[in-house]
């Protein structure tokens, strides 16, 4: 009881402990054009996160709570959000994921609905292909929706597993800002890489993890509990 209570405080604490802003309102005309890509991607980016499990994990179902660290500046700050997912897993080799929260900002209430599917193969269940699509509403300014395609290996260690990954992320953001320089839809592809380290402790597995591309780098901690 008490490690499913300091568990849900140490969730709780997340949704208050956040840095970011999504508005459009502070930038320069002749700059938001490339700020609204910006921040299109690296929305994105964030949306793409999921859930690592360890093939010893015979639980059905899994949450995970995590911080996010943005390491490239946006609109003068380093991003920090949450995330908040829960895995199912009807058999051993699929999971059913989803991720419904809503995160407090000053200025506004972002909310992040999605939902994915996770395949498990290979002979010791080290190759994981990974569909979802997610979606953040909530926004004056935008509307993201990302679809993700990615591919991990596990490599075994004698007491952490560590994750390779490889993801195809297709976003389309839907603006509501009104600027000549801006278009109603922003979209394109994000490729990006993947390294996780996982670390069981007692009842929970320890997650470090960080998404690298081109436009910008994720870096993430998180616990991640089985029931």
């Amino acid at each position: 009881m008490k490690t499913i209570l300091g568990f849900f405080c140490f969730s709780f604490s997340i949704i208050f402990c956040q840095s970011a802003n999504f508005s459009y309102e502070e930038i320069a005309e002749q700059n938001i054009r490339g700020h609204a890509e910006k921040v299109a991607t690296s929305s994105s980016l964030w949306l793409s996160g999921h859930i690592n499990i360890l093939r010893l994990n015979k639980y059905k179902l899994y949450l995970k709570y995590g911080q996010s660290l943005f390491l490239k500046e946006i609109n003068g700050l380093n991003w920090v959000l949450p995330s908040f997912q829960f895995g199912l897993k009807p058999t051993d080799n699929l999971m059913v994921s989803g991720k419904f929260f809503g995160v407090h900002l000053d200025e506004e209430s972002p909310q992040i609905i999605g939902a994915g599917l996770h395949y498990i193969s290979g002979e010791d269940q080290d190759w994981v292909v990974s569909f979802q699509k997610s979606a953040l509403n909530g926004i004056n300014d935008f509307r993201v929706v990302s679809t993700l395609f990615h591919i991990d290996k596990r490599l075994q260690k004698s007491f952490y597993d560590i994750f390779l990954g490889f993801g195809i992320n297709y976003y389309i953001s839907n603006s509501y800002f009104s600027s000549i320089e801006l278009p109603k839809k922003i979209e394109g592809d994000l490729n990006c890489i993947s390294i996780a380290i996982i670390i069981p402790y007692k009842t929970f597995n320890v997650s470090a993890s960080s998404q690298i591309s081109s436009k910008n780098q994720l870096f993430q901690l998180a616990l991640v509990k089985g029931f």
